[in-house]
């Protein structure tokens, strides 16, 4: 009776420790490597369902859905792994050629170049890589502190002084970036239309005018929720409401 609860207990263990985040990575890599991308999409699902999640996972889910010409949930996904890693070159050139393959070809309202720029540069890192910045210039500007305090020779005092300034100044910025990366992150206000084909109403009610159509792909932002229905925008200017069903968040 012993033998059999151990033998029960060992299999149980050797089950579990089969479904661990890795091994399902890895199950997901093999079926797509094998082009059996179905199964890829179950296997990486099976890691997001199991609490793991990372730009690399986002971005092999993204690419399997591509496979499969699940456009919207690929596009879906590697928005999820430019949210974890904006400078992931490989997601936004993937994004890029899956956003050519979308029905939708909405302009975008011209930003002026300086909010573009601060965008840009807020991008070049997660929240996380923002905040390692800034405490490695913490650091240098402490040292430059302690430099000048400490230092008798006045060419090293002049030196700290005119180095402690420029690294005040660059770790304001990151402090800055830090707070506009980790809002960006944190703020859930964007999503993308899975559904073949979204009617986008002028009021939160199904009998009410139709503005336009969206189909599969197309990024919307979101400005309101009430109920089932979310208050979207596009990047043209359009505004109208969608059934929360039509979109998933990013």
């Amino acid at each position: 009776m012993k033998k059999t609860i151990i033998l029960l207990l060992l299999a149980t263990a050797i089950s579990a420790a089969a479904q661990t985040p890795q091994a399902l990575m890895q199950q997901g890599n093999e079926a797509y490597t094998k082009g059996d991308f179905a199964a890829a999409v179950q296997a990486y699902n099976a890691v997001l369902d199991a609490g793991y999640q990372s730009a690399d996972l986002y971005y092999n889910l993204g690419n399997a859905h591509y496979r499969l010409e699940e456009y919207g949930l690929s596009i879906l996904n590697y928005e999820r792994a430019l949210r974890l890693r904006p400078n992931f070159r490989d997601a936004k050139e993937n994004l890029d050629l899956v956003d050519s393959k979308t029905e939708d070809n909405i302009s975008q309202l011209p930003e002026i170049f300086l909010v573009q720029w601060a965008h840009s540069v807020v991008a070049w890192f997660s929240p996380t890589g923002w905040r390692v910045c800034t405490l490695i210039l913490l650091a240098i500007l402490g040292a430059l502190v302690v430099l000048f305090l400490l230092s008798r020779d006045y060419s090293w005092r002049k030196g700290a002084l005119i180095g402690g300034i420029a690294t005040l100044v660059l770790l304001l910025l990151c402090i800055a970036c830090t707070i506009s990366s980790t809002v960006r992150y944190n703020r859930h206000n964007q999503a993308i239309v899975t559904v073949p084909m979204a009617v986008v109403k002028s009021s939160p009610e199904e009998n009410s005018v139709d503005k336009l159509i969206l189909h599969e792909g197309t990024k919307v932002g979101i400005d309101e929720t009430l109920g089932e229905w979310h208050k979207i925008h596009i990047s043209d200017g359009n505004s109208g409401w969608l059934t929360a069903t039509d979109v998933t968040i990013i």
